[in-house]
């Protein structure tokens, strides 16, 4: 139970990178890796579970602490692709869960701008992790192709979108002009998440995408992902915290995003070019199974580790 109350709120981010990674490699033709990833998420969500409901205090602690409050959104989103997983399996248990988490995820999205937005602001708190609440939820439209919700995805598209562009040029000055502290410096990574989610879900949810703001959004995966690579030395240099689960899902959904781009730039007949995203996803998937594979081994290690009596 002790270790269960000292689950920190970064594995669940970090679970939706597995489970996004898994999603790739199933689509490789390895689906016990997705198989077992679907596994370990439903036993990590239930503990999880178990932790909110014995441990209420030390959650609500969590979540009034504005980086770990934008972090909980992970829990909805781990919960949406469960949903879509379930669904192939019991279509009514699945679409359920995959609900129930986008009604939740949205509640949250309220919550956290009323909090942190509307009731007060603090510069030094405002950082990419921001976008695990404001975006995360366009993994709804990532994995919902099958829930015959097409209304609704097209409306979580357009807001994702829309507030992936109004809060980047604020998120870019803060970084530029404000130090990002040792302590939430590896959130600098989630910058690839928000537009790699925006260019998955627009491929999949617009029949006939507008291909100045899909290369636009593609730029911005592209530019992000530079980033991420010049400062992998960087993310590394510091011993290991629960804020490396920032490295995971954006470079999962990276690949996700340069995989669409890829048949989207083959169906449009520009080949060379898909053969260029086509080389740069076997890049990404190289780099992101070592960086996920990492983060979760040192979880695991801070799991099963004996603290020392006091």
């Amino acid at each position: 139970m002790e270790r269960l109350e000292r689950m920190p709120v970064p594995v669940l981010p970090t679970f939706v990178g597995a489970l996004t990674l898994s999603n790739v490699y199933g689509g490789m033709g390895y689906t016990w890796v997705r198989h077992l990833t679907m596994w370990a998420a439903t036993v990590i969500i239930l503990l999880y579970v178990v932790k909110i409901v014995k441990f209420p205090k030390t959650c609500k602690k969590e979540y009034e602490t504005v980086v770990p409050c934008s972090l909980y959104a992970g829990f909805t989103m781990v919960l949406m692709i469960l949903g879509s997983y379930y669904f192939d399996y019991v279509p009514a248990l699945g679409k359920g869960i995959w609900m129930a988490a986008l009604a939740v995820h949205a509640v949250h999205i309220l919550v956290f701008t009323y909090r942190n937005v509307i009731k007060k602001r603090d510069i030094n708190t405002f950082v990419p992790s921001w976008y695990v609440t404001y975006n995360g939820i366009m993994v709804s439209c990532v994995v919902g192709g099958s829930m015959n919700a097409g209304p609704v995805l097209k409306i979580v598209l357009y807001y994702g979108i829309i507030v992936y562009f109004v809060i980047l040029p604020f998120m870019l000055r803060r970084l530029v002009t404000v130090e990002v502290k040792p302590a939430v410096y590896h959130t600098m990574a989630v910058l690839l998440a928000p537009c790699s989610l925006c260019v998955v879900s627009y491929l999949n949810v617009e029949q006939n995408p507008n291909q100045i703001l899909l290369f636009l959004l593609y730029a911005c995966v592209l530019a992000s992902l530079a980033f991420i690579i010049i400062k992998l030395p960087k993310f590394f240099s510091f011993p290991f915290a629960p804020g490396f689960a920032g490295m995971t899902f954006p470079m999962c959904i990276g690949i996700v995003a340069t995989n669409k781009m890829t048949a989207y730039l083959t169906g449009a007949g520009k080949d060379s070019w898909a053969a260029l995203t086509g080389q740069l996803s076997g890049i990404q998937i190289y780099l992101t199974s070592m960086i996920v594979g990492y983060v979760l081994l040192q979880f695991l290690i801070m799991a099963l580790r004996t603290e020392p009596k006091k």
